[in-house]
């Protein structure tokens, strides 16, 4: 029976010490992934951002130019659009996020490189040509956006421009 009380002893510190052990993974467990959750959050908006720039830079860029189409206009689109850092953004989109986001950020840039090349055939910005480039960016961009607040886990509403886009007449 002297046997009996040391064993317990051994058996109630392996009990302690393993449900400590696993109490402490659980919590890092959900350390890493707020973390991972936050840099995703990050990484998101700062492409969703990127792909603002690109539209409104390119727009500005039509704007200041005078008159002039070819070269110099796509030079200063095509600066307009690198210039955003939304190729750069894609890439780290690359290495963060899921299939169906990088797909859907994709679609957004081809949208955004669609805009760029219409505006250097036809710098018109109240033309219907730009306006439905312009939609199918939005469009793209608010599926995109939706996508993202679902793969963070967030709730509520869904994005009040997804199905609803701007056409010439609304603009």
């Amino acid at each position: 029976m002297d046997w009996i009380t040391p064993l317990s002893t051994l058996a109630g510190a392996v009990v302690g010490v393993s449900s400590a052990l696993l109490a402490e993974r659980v919590r890092w467990r959900r350390e890493q992934h707020k973390e991972v959750a936050q840099t995703r959050r990050v990484v998101y908006s700062d492409f969703l951002m990127a792909l603002s720039r690109g539209h409104s830079d390119m727009r500005t860029a039509v704007l200041q130019h005078d008159g002039s189409t070819g070269d110099r206009l796509y030079g200063a689109l095509h600066q307009a659009l690198d210039g955003s850092g939304i190729w750069r953004l894609r890439q780290t989109l690359s290495l963060t996020t899921s299939a169906e986001i990088i797909q859907l950020a994709v679609m957004a840039c081809e949208a955004l490189t669609r805009m760029r090349d219409l505006l250097v055939e036809d710098p018109d910005l109240k033309g219907d040509a730009y306006f439905r480039v312009r939609a199918d960016l939005w469009r793209e961009n608010a599926h995109l956006r939706e996508a993202m607040r679902k793969d963070l886990g967030m709730d509520g509403p869904p994005d009040p421009d997804v199905g609803r886009y701007r056409y010439p007449a609304a603009s």
